[in-house]
């Protein structure tokens, strides 16, 4: 085959396979092994092989496609949301860094309760994303208020 559409796609976009989907992923594994069985096939059916390559080529050029198109409609929806930092006082903030750290040191940091949170003591209101500090609350469920803490390295 001489021209592979989907690759020059990926190396154009510089585009990480593995981070890719699975199907997508199958689908480049098939088309791999597929592409190696062209030099041991027979003439008559090659041209069949090289007619199969071409269709799986460009589907899975479309899958991409489909799959960046989705990612920029899911960016420019996040990108619209207010990141908001809260700026209390310093007291208060190392008071909330406390919180936060004891919250990590307790291993309750992941699908935390709003209300947990509250209960604590961190009462500025949270957003999908928001930094406090060397701490990343971020919001993890898109029907209730659950939220997991990280540490933000620096």
């Amino acid at each position: 085959m001489k021209k592979i559409t989907h690759e020059l796609y990926i190396d154009k976009h510089a585009l990480e396979i593995l981070l890719l989907p699975s199907d997508i992923q199958d689908k480049i594994g098939v088309f791999k092994k597929m592409l190696a069985l062209e030099k041991s096939i027979e003439e008559q059916d090659a041209q069949e092989l090289e007619n199969q390559l071409r269709k799986l080529d460009a589907e899975i050029l479309t899958d991409i496609k489909h799959l960046k198109e989705i990612h920029k409609e899911h960016k420019g929806h996040t990108a619209t949301e207010k990141v908001i930092s809260p700026k209390p006082d310093t007291q208060k903030k190392s008071q909330y860094e406390d919180i936060l750290q004891r919250l990590i040191d307790e291993k309750k940091h992941k699908n935390v309760l709003r209300s947990t949170l509250r209960k604590r003591g961190i009462t500025f209101p949270l957003s999908k994303v928001t930094t406090l500090g060397k701490y990343c609350i971020t919001r993890t469920s898109f029907f209730s208020y659950r939220y997991t803490i990280s540490v933000v390295s620096t």
